[in-house]
């Protein structure tokens, strides 16, 4: 492929795969894979309040039969400012699918794009071009975690995945834009997915033990470490507030049940034909992905092994820590845990067999045929549970309406003083179909609403008498009262979790603000720092770099 047309060809050849691949879910409205009321309810209401002023929007004011609900103080925001974009302003409830399915399209593009850039940089562009394809299309990647799960964050987490190895990559051979690459993917990660990020940061503090065992020195650990630092730093505005606030809400129900990593290894395969279970399906398709890998890697004889070696290695073990005898490393690594999934390393292992394939294409003769089936054994299976699987259907629109009548959240997301009872689809629905905003139990008290807004309420009280008010929001930390601006009330929760508070007798001005407590301002500072920093390195004064440096580039282009 001649350099001139290479710029033309291969975004164009992405951006038509990356078209195909998503055409089904635009024409039959979505699916009904495992997450996607989440993101409906997420990505709409999110979105509304985003276009509405606010600029980062943590509390969700109409989720939860509209008494709100904290989601993204915890949850990373990225793919619903994308979905924001595309919903606009005035987006109906109805078709909020759309605006999601623009975000996982766009995710889907880039993530082809950038594979392209990192794999260009070991093989020729008609080899990377394949390898990029080769990710887009592997079953992970968009059979099972678009259609079947509809894990949007996750998705993301497969473009910014490649980003970040291009830029370690870069660091490692002296180039100035490596550093900012890395950190900048690290960042952008955690703002998407953060289970994705705790796998990330593995591979790229593995593979800077390699770079620094084949240096004899550390300072590939050094340089990984720093970035890993400062990309933390740089999403400081969403992990401060979610490592701090854990208490407030029912964190404890994403560590148990379904969510329990120890219920989630890969422990079996299809039973039949008409078998569509997602765990079945999931093990078959991890085990044509490693087939994929060790055919790649068993072909390489003879050609320079360090790098095919490592992807080898580090392919293999993200299949071995998917198994159930995994289990004693999973138990000794409690930061591991918070991955929830073991099956979630096939991210890791897709990195891996591609730039496998990049670097060693299948050698002629009986391992090219044997590669060549796998794929198209792969493809097939993958294009058949597309077709005949439960969760790829069209989502039903009658519980779409039903999902908005009561608008609940993820239970994860249940503030810790509302009950269980009080937190079901059907009750929610009905109290934000009847229940006033505001309620008291003393006779004669009448207010006005002057201001009913995310974290704002504001009204005008007149009782005759000392007056209980329940104001329909949920409590939580940082809730804060304050009597004619200047005295400030008590506020606590009542038995539905609901806030309530006394109000002295007479004619006041009501003003409740749910403030920005210290995770929520210092995560915020911190955020700012950290880009700040990462400008800095952008623009920095460098050295003059040394004659024949980037020499091993330019020859890996030719």
């Amino acid at each position: 492929m001649k350099a001139d047309k290479e710029w033309v060809l291969a975004p164009l050849v992405l951006t038509l795969a990356s078209a195909l691949l998503v055409l089904p879910l635009w024409l039959q409205g979505g699916t009904q894979g495992h997450d996607l009321f989440h993101h409906l309810l997420s990505g709409h209401y999110f979105g509304r309040q985003l276009w509405q002023g606010e600029l980062y929007p943590r509390w969700l004011m109409a989720m939860n039969g509209g008494f709100g609900s904290p989601t993204f103080f915890f949850y990373p925001p990225l793919p619903y400012y994308v979905s924001a974009l595309f919903a606009g302003p005035e987006a109906p409830a109805r078709h909020a699918i759309y605006p999601l399915l623009g975000s996982a399209t766009l995710a889907l593009l880039l993530s082809g794009a950038f594979a392209y850039l990192w794999l260009r940089r070991a093989s020729g562009p008609g080899r990377a071009l394949a390898a990029s394809l080769l990710y887009l299309v592997l079953p992970y990647h968009v059979t099972m975690d678009l259609y079947a799960r509809f894990a949007l964050a996750e998705f993301w987490a497969f473009a910014w995945a490649p980003l970040i190895l291009l830029g370690q990559d870069l660091a490692h051979r002296g180039q100035r834009q490596g550093l900012p690459l890395l950190i900048l993917g690290l960042a952008l990660l955690a703002f998407s997915h953060l289970p994705s990020l705790l796998l990330v940061m593995g591979l790229v503090s593995v593979r800077a033990l390699w770079f620094a065992w084949l240096a004899r020195s550390l300072a590939p650990c050094w340089l990984a470490l720093g970035a890993q630092g400062l990309g933390l730093c740089m999403a400081g505005a969403l992990l401060l507030p979610a490592l701090a606030d854990q208490d407030a809400i029912s964190m404890e129900l994403m560590r148990s049940g379904m969510f329990d990593f120890r219920r989630n290894f890969l422990d079996r395969l299809p039973q039949g034909l008409e078998d569509w279970r997602f765990r079945g399906h999931l093990g078959w398709f991890t085990l044509l992905t490693l087939a994929l890998l060790l055919v790649a890697w068993g072909s390489a004889r003879g050609r320079s092994q360090a790098e095919i070696s490592c992807w080898g290695a580090i392919g293999l073990g993200a299949c071995l820590m998917m198994l159930p005898p995994s289990q004693p490393l999973w138990t000794l690594l409690p930061p591991l845990q918070l991955v929830q999934f073991p099956w979630r390393l096939n991210l890791i292992l897709l990195l891996a067999t591609v730039a496998l394939v990049a670097q060693v294409p299948p050698s002629p003769g009986p391992w090219r045929w044997l590669w060549w089936g796998l794929l198209a054994l792969t493809l097939a299976s993958s294009l058949v549970y597309m077709r005949h699987a439960p969760l790829t259907q069209a989502p039903d629109l009658r519980q779409v309406d039903a999902l908005f009548a009561g608008k609940r959240s993820a239970r994860e997301y249940r503030p810790q003083q509302t009950p269980r009872g009080a937190f079901s689809p059907s009750q929610l629905a009905w109290q934000g179909a009847f229940q006033a905003p505001i309620t008291t139990e003393q006779p004669g008290v009448s207010w006005t609403l002057v201001r009913w807004q995310p974290r704002q309420l504001a009204l005008v009280v007149t009782a005759p008498q000392p007056a209980k008010l329940i104001l329909h929001q949920y409590d939580y930390p940082g809730w804060q009262a304050s009597l004619d601006d200047a005295l400030p009330l008590t506020v606590s929760a009542n038995d539905h979790g609901l806030l309530q508070l006394w109000v002295p007798a007479g004619q006041h001005s009501l003003t409740l603000t749910l403030a920005a407590r210290w995770p929520e301002r210092a995560g915020n500072t911190l955020s700012l720092l950290g880009w700040l920093a990462w400008l800095w390195l952008i623009w920095r004064p460098t050295r003059q770099r040394a004659p024949g440096q980037d020499a091993p580039d330019r020859a890996r282009q030719t």
